[in-house]
């Protein structure tokens, strides 16, 4: 088990995300890509991971953070390369995982929703790029995310991201509301001119048996998350 202060255990609170809807927000994309393929994606290999990414700008980034993982945990790569990727774009090529479904029409959200209404309790699904929808399109961006979310079944696990200060603060309160919990990743600075910190927090839980609170961290030489 790993814990912080105020005794943050993150493998149990990574346990309790099953069947929840989780927002991961981050000011270091390093320290959140550890949390989220080196521990949260692990820890529910035993379902059907489908990764839903929006246009081909995103997946290209993510694509090349996934490149770099292949190359350093074996385990991580095997459960990329069994990922179902739904993708909205205008590209076919996918570099890891299998390509469930390519969405190329504009007006991608009815048939996304339609995806995602036949998901259910086995199912995983990361949400990678729809971030910038509310940038992109505003009030309506804002509509289209929540209705995304409302097509998914109650007990769907799902992970979201988003960059620290994406949002204004009005956008940035209401966004985290479409959320059961929220998962905040900053860093902390350097230990000795060297390691970099992190702290990890809960910062909203909707769910009595997790609480607020969080734990020190750094990355190892696996590239997981350990106690600091």
């Amino acid at each position: 088990m790993m814990r912080g202060e105020d005794n943050f255990d993150l493998d149990n609170l990574i346990s309790k995300l099953e069947g929840l809807r989780t927002l991961i927000v981050y000011d270091s994309p390093y320290a959140a890509s550890s949390l989220l393929f080196y521990h949260i994606l692990p820890h529910f290999s035993f379902k059907n991971i489908f990764i839903a990414v929006h246009s081909d700008t995103m997946f290209r980034r993510l694509k090349k953070t996934c490149e770099s993982i292949l190359r350093t945990s074996q385990e991580v790569a095997e459960i990329l390369k069994r990922a179902k990727i739904i993708k909205i774009g205008t590209k076919e090529e996918v570099s890891f995982g299998q390509l469930y479904e390519l969405i190329s029409d504009p007006s991608w959200l009815k048939k996304l929703m339609s995806i995602f209404k036949k998901l259910g309790s086995d199912d995983f699904l990361l949400l990678h790029g729809f971030s910038i929808v509310p940038i992109i399109y505003g009030r309506k961006g804002l509509m289209d995310v929540l209705r995304l979310l409302d097509s998914i079944h109650d007990d769907v696990t799902v992970i979201s991201k988003c960059s620290e200060k994406l949002y204004d603060e009005t956008t940035e309160k209401l966004i985290e509301r479409f959320y059961d919990v929220v998962i905040s990743v900053k860093k902390e600075g350097e230990f000795l001119g060297s390691e970099e910190i992190y702290t990890i927090s809960v910062t909203q839980s909707i769910v009595m048996d997790i609480r607020s609170g969080s734990g020190k961290f750094k990355i190892g030489e696996d590239w997981r998350l350990v106690e600091f």
